[in-house]
């Protein structure tokens, strides 16, 4: 469950029928509510077995969403996760409840560590218990139950036909026009993204353009040492290593893409004059691991896009230097997050591009994309492409986001321009580094943290790493555990 744009509050998910067993078992309906109001439907369907619960939860139509994960029964409490986004770097979202007879009172945390209101009823003869005959809660509910699905029809969004541009050419000549160029989701799956970003590195024209480039994958706690990496002085790889592999994010220790990335700018910048070289800026909370031993010390790490925000705002923006962003889409995106923050002080100098990894994914719109796919089959790959004005800004907002599948918005929120990568079916994952993977003081050291942050089990655990890298195929969209869990059409 996530806090959303507009006015969605929770991430959406689907309803698989089931029978009412006693206890916590059966169809749960109500609503959540953030801090600013926003409110938003949920209907869970939940089984039990001893002290493990199973289910569903679900959103408005005509999202098919996804089954709860980790989900546990202590006495009249419950808890369970929701896991969005791609296989290998998914959002978590916490639900913690407490039942009273017919009532189910708990918060659902996001991942930034949101907390929501969640109010819940369980159903009696089949209509929501809180929700009137003809309301959109009774609506949302019979539909779901029936397994409503969106129209029979591929959409026919109507606006002018983007004009591709040579990717790289289109991301250098932003700068012409913003201090910052923000990609998202680089280092989050897709091997293709990846390449994009280590050809523009190797750009000639890069250096000149850019003097900064800032990443999600750092911990800021090491900025000195990363300046001095950087700038060519004699800093062992083991050392440099903890740039990245200390961040609050398990998976950047994973990462082939920052395994790359550092050597590579470095190399670069010992070709290049002082003027001319790049610096690199960790963006993730300056967290001190030896000092976290129990949860309670996980509060350093809450504040992410803060960290991102404000190191932007020092090290770039009041400096008057252009940037490059790596980070996941959610991050960057206008009016939100990192960028959202510093945009009250530094309106219109940021271009956001998202990537196209599909239309609809993760929800039954996905059985459109090769339909919208078709319109984009003579776009040269990789292509760039503004948005505004296009029949892209006409789709609804949930083709581009499974989070946004709820909310009426149109075009894909926050976002001025798309990256065309190639079809959805012949985008490649990104692997974990066999080195990575068999070093054994790393795995250890992230047990460990995981242990004392709360996180076995869970998505910060290497075992689920692990087995997410054992479920998924050569190609993004080919994730066993998606299939299996029927996320995918």
């Amino acid at each position: 469950m996530k806090v959303l744009r507009g006015a969605c509050v929770l991430a959406s998910a689907s309803l698989l029928s089931c029978a009412r067993p006693s206890g916590v078992g059966g169809v749960w309906s109500g609503q959540a509510s953030d801090a600013a109001g926003r409110v938003q439907i949920v209907t869970l369907a939940l089984t039990a077995e001893g002290g493990r619960l199973t289910g569903t939860i679900a959103g408005p139509p005509p999202d098919s969403g996804h089954p709860i994960l980790n989900g546990r029964i202590d006495g009249n409490h419950l808890s369970f996760e929701m896991h969005r986004g791609p296989s290998a770097t998914p959002a978590v979202f916490r639900f913690a409840a407490t039942i009273s007879g017919d009532r189910m009172q708990g918060t659902a945390t996001n991942p930034s560590g949101m907390k929501i209101a969640v109010s819940l009823a369980r159903e009696r003869s089949g209509s929501g218990a809180e929700a009137p005959a003809g309301s959109p809660a009774f609506r949302h509910t019979r539909a779901a139950r029936a397994g409503e699905a969106p129209g029979a029809s591929p959409p026919s969004p109507t606006g002018a036909d983007p004009v591709p541009q040579d990717a790289q050419a289109a991301i250098l000549a932003a700068w012409g026009k913003y201090e910052v160029v923000a990609i998202g989701s680089v280092a989050h799956g897709t091997q293709d993204l990846d390449n994009l970003i280590l050809d523009l590195l190797r750009n000639p024209r890069l250096p000149g353009t850019v003097q900064d480039i800032a990443v999600e994958c750092g911990n800021a706690r090491y900025q000195p040492l990363l300046d001095r990496y950087m700038a060519g002085a004699a800093v062992p790889d083991s050392a440099v290593r903890t740039v990245w592999r200390n961040t609050t994010q398990p998976n950047c220790s994973f990462s082939s893409f920052y395994d790359r990335f550092f050597p590579l700018v470095r190399r670069l910048n010992q070709h290049l004059p002082p003027a001319r070289r790049f610096r690199v800026l960790a963006g993730d909370p300056p967290v001190d691991w030896s000092r976290v031993r129990r949860p309670e010390d996980r509060r350093p790490m809450g504040d992410r896009d803060g960290s991102i925000a404000g190191v932007m705002e020092r090290e770039v923006l009041a400096k008057h230097r252009r940037a490059l962003m790596l980070f996941g889409i959610n991050h960057i995106r206008h009016g939100e997050a990192a960028v959202g923050r510093y945009e009250a002080r530094y309106p219109g100098v940021t271009f956001v591009i998202g990537d196209h990894h599909g239309f609809g994914d993760l929800t039954p719109l996905a059985r459109y994309n090769d339909d919208l796919e078709r319109r984009m089959s003579s776009w040269p790959v990789p292509s760039l492409v503004t948005m505004r004005g296009t029949w892209l800004d006409n789709l609804p907002a949930g083709y581009y986001d499974p989070d946004d599948a709820g909310c009426a918005a149109r075009g894909y929120p926050g976002v001025d321009a798309y990256l065309y990568l190639g079809p959805r079916d012949l985008l490649l994952m990104e692997a974990a580094p066999a080195a990575d993977v068999l070093d054994t003081a790393l795995i250890a050291e992230l047990r460990r943290r995981a242990a004392a942050t709360g996180g076995l089990g869970g998505p910060a655990n290497p075992e689920t790493i692990f087995r997410r890298e054992l479920l998924s195929g050569v190609f993004l969209q080919d994730s066993a555990a998606e299939v299996a869990a029927g996320a995918r059409p």
